[in-house]
């Protein structure tokens, strides 16, 4: 017990000297936040006006009444902006983990030590190893909130929309900035940031590093996602119904020959022959599709974020590693 208490004593020093030194980045920071929540909120108000002012008319999409064509294009082309306006905003929620890790390479790991800061912060008392952690665990702690919050907010925002959440989560702005993902995220990139900045001592190379770095991780994922979870495999007859439930998203499609053979879905694209006598030619069977339904969703989310927490502790575990070899 005594031991704990002297640790979170250890701890607490450097926290509050943290705290202290970036106080108005971090309050800058909450206050741009804070403004995009209640940007998101009042986009969810004004979709819930759209939708009441089209509803007031007593038309609908599908109406071929000649009155309700005007009303109807209006609704869509409102309803289009709103969604727009979400799509950049779920777009930053993606990009702001590598801001972060940014920030946590340059200002806050390799500007001390260019200024030498970071002996005199070991000579009160405060360990090395107690101001890493600080500099891991304070930021972690606010950035997981304000996240989470963000997120929060822009699933519930895209939900009010006419198309709900389900319809578009397999969109690269819906899906890498709701569920768990935006969060390991940015404690990926908290912790490269840290490793960057020990590693380089430097502001401004440890900060373009650290945001290469967290970028690249964001796009890499992104190409291989749709691989981390088995897709549900289907082949049907050529003319038979379309397969793929509603909101679910295809990942590969095509044709398959008598031999089993899968043939890509523009085989007969550049041919001269008809269609039909196309695919006879290359001895198609039937059709064949790869999809992922909305309800790998979650084990999508789930598979990812284990991942990019994994990458985390590594990085966590060489940043400990870096700063102990520089100690000596």
């Amino acid at each position: 017990m005594s031991t704990l208490m002297t640790n979170a004593r250890t701890l607490r020093g450097p926290s509050r000297v943290l705290l202290r030194v970036h106080r108005r980045t971090l309050w800058g920071a909450g206050a741009v936040a804070a403004a995009a929540v209640v940007g998101m909120i009042a986009v969810a108000l004004r979709a819930d006006q759209v939708v009441a002012d089209f509803a007031s008319t007593g038309c609908t999409l599908s109406s071929s009444v000649e009155t309700c064509f005007q009303p109807a294009r209006d609704y869509s082309d409102r309803m289009l902006d709103l969604d727009r306006m979400l799509t950049y905003v779920g777009l930053a929620i993606i990009a702001l983990p590598a801001a972060i890790g940014a920030f946590i390479a340059g200002p806050m790991i390799a500007r001390e030590w260019e200024s030498n800061s970071v002996k005199l912060s070991w000579t009160q008392s405060s360990p090395p190893a107690a101001w890493l952690a600080a500099r891991l665990a304070v930021p972690a702690a606010l950035v997981v909130c304000g996240i989470v919050v963000l997120s929060a907010v822009f699933s519930w925002t895209r939900s009010r929309l006419t198309y709900p959440f389900p319809a578009i989560w397999e969109d690269v702005s819906a899906f890498g900035a709701t569920g768990t993902v935006p969060a390991a995220s940015a404690l990926l990139a908290l912790a490269l940031g840290t490793l960057t900045g020990l590693l380089l001592r430097r502001t401004v190379p440890a900060m373009a590093v650290a945001l290469l770095a967290s970028g690249l991780v964001t796009v890499v994922l992104g190409t291989v996602r749709d691989h981390l979870w088995p897709v549900v495999k289907a082949a049907y007859p050529l003319k038979d119904e379309y397969p793929v439930p509603k909101w679910g998203h295809v990942v590969e499609q095509g044709f398959v020959t008598t031999g089993g053979d899968l043939l890509p879905v523009d085989i007969c694209a550049s041919s001269s022959l008809k269609f039909n006598d196309c695919l006879a030619g290359h001895d198609v069977a039937q059709n064949y599709v790869h999809y992922h339904p909305a309800s790998h969703y979650w084990p999508l989310q789930l598979v990812e974020t284990g991942i990019l927490l994994a990458l985390a502790a590594l990085a966590v575990f060489l940043a400990f590693r870096t700063l102990r070899r520089l100690h000596g």
